[in-house]
């Protein structure tokens, strides 16, 4: 799905994670965020070889605010964790904060891919890494983060100073080509 909404808002923030330390790195960020108390749900790639941490949200929030959110809980696990590097985080989804000219944005692939799923992948996982025994079960529990508490976390975070860049996918007008940058 294409998570940029027209508007330049979005309806969730996933957080990619790949490499070997995957999974280390990514226990890291949802340690953050549960100590920063935003709810987070956590699903194996559709290769099983990383893993996305899917935070939803109670109305679409825009996409920088989003972003930004997800910057400050990795700038804070990097400080909690300083072993965590910039090679297992791969990108935020949505990759940008504004609607690219002529596109949409990028594709994630949503969890629960018949496919994938019947090798253990594209499910979504318990704090052990072990699949929910009933994902839809689990589906309908997951809470959403009020946008009034993204834009608090957001607040605080450029007050002090804690926002690192992200980086962020960008195309040509045809999008055929995809560069990764930072931007702050």
């Amino acid at each position: 799905m294409y998570p940029l909404l027209p508007d330049e808002t979005c309806w969730f923030l996933a957080v990619d994670f790949d490499k070997k330390s995957w999974q280390e790195d990514a226990r890291a960020y949802l340690d953050t965020c549960a100590t920063m108390g935003v709810p987070v749900s956590l699903e194996r790639s559709r290769s099983g070889n990383g893993g996305h941490i899917w935070i939803f949200f109670d109305q679409p929030l825009p996409a920088v605010t989003a972003r930004k959110m997800g910057s400050a809980i990795l700038t804070r696990t990097m400080d909690r964790r300083h072993q965590l590097g910039l090679d297992s985080y791969d990108r935020f989804f949505p990759n940008q904060d504004t609607m690219p000219k002529g596109g949409f944005g990028n594709l994630i692939a949503l969890p629960l891919q018949f496919g994938p799923r019947k090798q253990g992948n594209s499910v979504l996982l318990d704090a052990d890494f072990a699949p929910y025994s009933d994902q839809w079960a689990y589906l309908f529990s997951v809470k959403r983060l009020p946008a009034s508490r993204a834009m608090a976390i957001v607040e605080e975070a450029q007050r002090k100073g804690d926002l690192i860049g992200v980086r962020m996918s960008l195309c040509d007008e045809d999008e055929s080509c995809f560069k990764n940058i930072f931007v702050g």
